[in-house]
């Protein structure tokens, strides 16, 4: 009897262990890495990177420069303000007595405010971006986006179980 509790015990530790070394963790889509969060330094690296390759001139890079720090340091001022108006909206939530569904819905329109001129901010400097760089040079940037994005698509058109080869043999 105790040697089968304690094999029963071992095996299922043995399982535990096993399933927690395969276990991958779990990718969020847009969750972390949405435009509105995304470092806006990420751009001027890129193009810092393939600055021959994209024939960017210096002065472009350096008006670039001056674009994205000027633009997180706006970044930072919102964020500031949207974590300030979070901070109120949880305080008129947690006064359960006296909710004043007005005041919420106020605090809550005003916490979207902030994070759609976020986001239009993040649009307007990439526009002011494409602006600085020449046809030529938009239309290679364009180019390498595409390049690396793909070998990022997880399944291509036609070949619905390429990743399941088990599954391809089955359906042919």
């Amino acid at each position: 009897m105790k040697k089968g509790m304690t094999s029963c015990i071992v095996f299922s530790v043995m399982i535990l262990f096993a399933t927690a070394a395969f276990a991958q963790p779990q990718r969020r889509m847009m969750r972390g890495k949405s435009m509105i969060h995304s470092s806006p330094s990420r751009i001027l690296h890129v193009l810092k990177a393939n600055q021959k390759e994209l024939n960017i001139t210096d002065s472009q890079l350096e008006e670039i420069k001056n674009l994205v720090f000027s633009f997180e340091e706006k970044t930072i001022q919102m964020k500031n303000n949207s974590s300030l108006q979070r901070l109120e909206l949880r305080k008129l939530l947690e006064d359960r007595e006296n909710q004043n569904y007005e005041k919420i819905k106020a605090a809550l329109s005003k916490a979207s405010n902030i994070r759609n001129d976020m986001f239009i901010e993040r649009l307007k400097l990439r526009e002011e971006i494409e602006n600085i760089l020449t046809p030529e040079q938009r239309d290679a940037m364009k180019e390498m986006r595409k390049e690396r994005l793909k070998g990022r698509r997880l399944f291509q058109r036609g070949d619905r179980f390429q990743r399941f080869p088990q599954f391809r043999k089955r359906m042919k």
